[in-house]
């Protein structure tokens, strides 16, 4: 007799299973947050966020991580082939982490830094790299994979922007803001989704992504005073109003409607290219 040894691989994950995945993290991140925050008052800032970020965001982090372990879809989930390496290379995607990251550096002017305490600014620091880690990993990991592996691109794109828009939104609830404010909101995370998708395209790392948008997040909260705000799923990704940062969010967005063309003819590619393997 011969012993047969069972292979196993990555598991197909279901974009339903990856959907409560992410509920899971908001639920942990927005819910918890809130409430662990809320046992403090609100003029205890130090002790009011980090309440809402560092004992939440580890839990929900540590959840994501396990489920990634389960599915085996370490590899696609943390990373990915380059655009800059692919036909055509598209080299213009490259300028929107470069973008991203001009924004954030342009905000951090507008920071009143005299009046930020170091114990403030060290706890917001920890906090948004939990954040960004988290949110990268539950929306540009764990979705993302299960997306691309029952989709094309431009659904993996839509699908991942608006789960990230919408996670959001419990945060704008629970703050008590008006629809139409949270509409708008939508609006600009929507965007914001769509730019961080594009960072891991462009990078072929989820981490490069996750980093960015801590830096982004940190730079926003110090310069909105955002250290009085709790919740782990920050509720709006919006800058100051300043010409320079302005004129980099057209930019931006003129750039990711390229990209929305861009991976329309990627998926046209991929079918053709699939057709003529059969």
């Amino acid at each position: 007799m011969t012993a047969t040894t069972l292979v196993t691989g990555p598991r197909k994950s279901g974009v339903l299973t990856a959907l409560a995945a992410v509920v899971v993290y908001v639920a942990l991140a927005a819910g918890l947050g809130n409430l662990l925050s809320s046992l403090v008052s609100d003029d205890q800032e130090v002790a009011q966020f980090a309440l809402g970020h560092l004992i939440p965001l580890p839990i929900g982090i540590a959840l994501l991580l396990l489920y990634v372990r389960w599915t085996g879809n370490a590899e696609q989930v943390w990373r990915e082939r380059p655009t800059p390496t692919l036909t055509p290379r598209r080299w213009y995607l490259v300028s929107i982490p470069i973008l991203m990251t001009a924004s954030s550096l342009a905000v951090l002017t507008e920071v009143a830094w005299a009046e930020q305490a170091f114990a403030l600014i060290a706890v917001i620091t920890l906090g948004t790299l939990l954040v960004g880690f988290g949110e990268e990993l539950a929306i540009r990991g764990v979705l993302l994979t299960a997306v691309r592996q029952r989709h094309g691109e431009l659904a993996v794109l839509l699908i991942t922007s608006l789960v990230f828009a919408l996670a959001h939104i419990p945060g704008s609830i629970i703050a008590g803001a008006p629809p139409a404010v949270i509409a708008f909101q939508l609006g600009g995370l929507i965007i914001a989704g769509a730019s961080y998708y594009w960072i891991r395209r462009v990078t072929g790392r989820l981490w490069v992504g996750a980093l960015i948008h801590a830096f982004s997040d940190w730079s926003l909260y110090l310069a909105a005073d955002a250290g009085t705000q709790a919740a782990s799923v920050p509720n709006s990704h919006e800058a100051p109003a300043d010409p320079f940062i302005g004129t980099l969010g057209v930019v931006l967005w003129i750039i990711l409607a390229v990209g929305v063309v861009s991976v329309i003819r990627e998926d046209r590619r991929n079918k053709r290219q699939d057709a003529s393997s059969l």
